[in-house]
């Protein structure tokens, strides 16, 4: 239906020219708010939808910013595109979200075909960009925010806006072991196609070798992230080692659900097994008891690379190619 409704016809419902219309939608603070009122009251009342297409290729401006996260599903990245949304929202830009998942060819064909689409400006999260989808970024002319992991910030497609896994991994393992806990357990994710995860795994090891600690296998978890992953993950550790006295879970979620566990099984926390975990999520301080974690604002993300992708379409040169958000160890009650 909408395709059949023209600009002039809602140029004839609100008895105004073309070019009123026009403005009403791309330059709305160029009319009266009498008109513009008049104007959106028929293009509501005819179905009228823009041709945004049409209208960005004489504007050069699309109004739409590319947001692409490895999952929908992990409630971190909700932080981050809820505040960079809130940013955009108040400068007239809208996001276009998408799902790279875990693999190099998943992402190459996301980025390609979110690029096609023309967008003004780019958020990627994830670890190094392949060869091929990094010289494809690097063409696309538009502002490109990174995020993941500070190490991105050693070979920048554009701008990066992260925190260093390997030193927050690497900070709560010492929380731990300035605990005096020694047989430390860690849980992550799968390294092969996660930079991330495989830093946070880097710098528990680093912990554990600076401690004079030999790290050992057998005590570290991969696997996918869950309330029930976390619960599994403990039982088989607690099988692997008896006396193991604590577990760094890289995630909330895990940590949570490895906390439900101790409960069912009667397991007190931390006098039996402590528990750490990564994010600082909302559910960290609601667990109980209370999760000790490592906070990461992942709203900080989401903002900061608002405002560099903004600046830079407003044509400002005094903007830094890297940020820095870090991270801080949250003591609480599991460890």
């Amino acid at each position: 239906m909408s395709d059949q409704i023209r600009m002039i016809d809602v140029a004839r419902r609100a008895k105004v020219g073309i070019g009123t219309v026009s403005r009403v939608i791309n330059a709305p603070g160029s009319v009266s708010e009498a008109t513009r009122l008049r104007v959106m009251k028929a293009i509501e009342e005819s179905g009228y939808v823009p041709n945004l297409i049409a209208g960005s290729l004489a504007s050069k401006r699309t109004n739409v910013i590319a947001v692409i996260v490895p999952t929908i599903g992990n409630p971190v990245f909700s932080e981050t595109i809820e505040a960079m949304g809130d940013q955009f929202r108040e400068e007239g830009f809208h996001l276009l979200l998408g799902r790279s998942g875990e693999s190099e060819q998943e992402a190459h064909a996301v980025v390609t075909t979110f690029l096609a689409r023309r967008p003004d400006g780019l958020f990627i999260h994830g670890g190094s960009a392949s060869p091929p989808t990094a010289a494809l970024l690097g063409r696309a002319g538009i502002p490109i925010v990174e995020s993941g992991d500070l190490s991105l910030a050693e070979n920048p497609i554009d701008m990066v806006v992260a925190y260093s896994n390997f030193a927050a991994a690497k900070a709560m393992t010492e929380h731990l072991l300035g605990q005096g806990y020694r047989r430390i357990a860690f849980v992550g994710r799968e390294t092969r196609y996660n930079d991330r995860a495989l830093e946070r795994q880097r710098g528990y090891c680093a912990a554990l070798e600076e401690a004079g600690i030999k790290v050992r296998p057998e005590l570290i978890l991969q696997c996918t992230l869950g309330f029930r992953q976390g619960a599994e993950a403990l039982r088989l550790l607690r099988e692997r080692d008896p006396g193991l006295e604590a577990v760094f879970f890289g995630g909330d979620v895990w940590a949570a659900g490895a906390l439900l566990e101790c409960q069912r099984q009667g397991w007190t926390v931390p006098d039996e097994v402590a528990i750490a975990g990564f994010d600082d999520h909302e559910i960290a301080s609601q667990t109980v008891p209370p999760l000790t974690t490592v906070r990461v604002l992942r709203s900080d993300i989401g903002r900061r690379a608002a405002q560099l992708i903004l600046g830079r379409l407003k044509g400002r040169s005094d903007l830094p190619r890297v940020v820095d958000v870090g991270f801080q160890v949250v003591k609480r009650g599991t460890a």
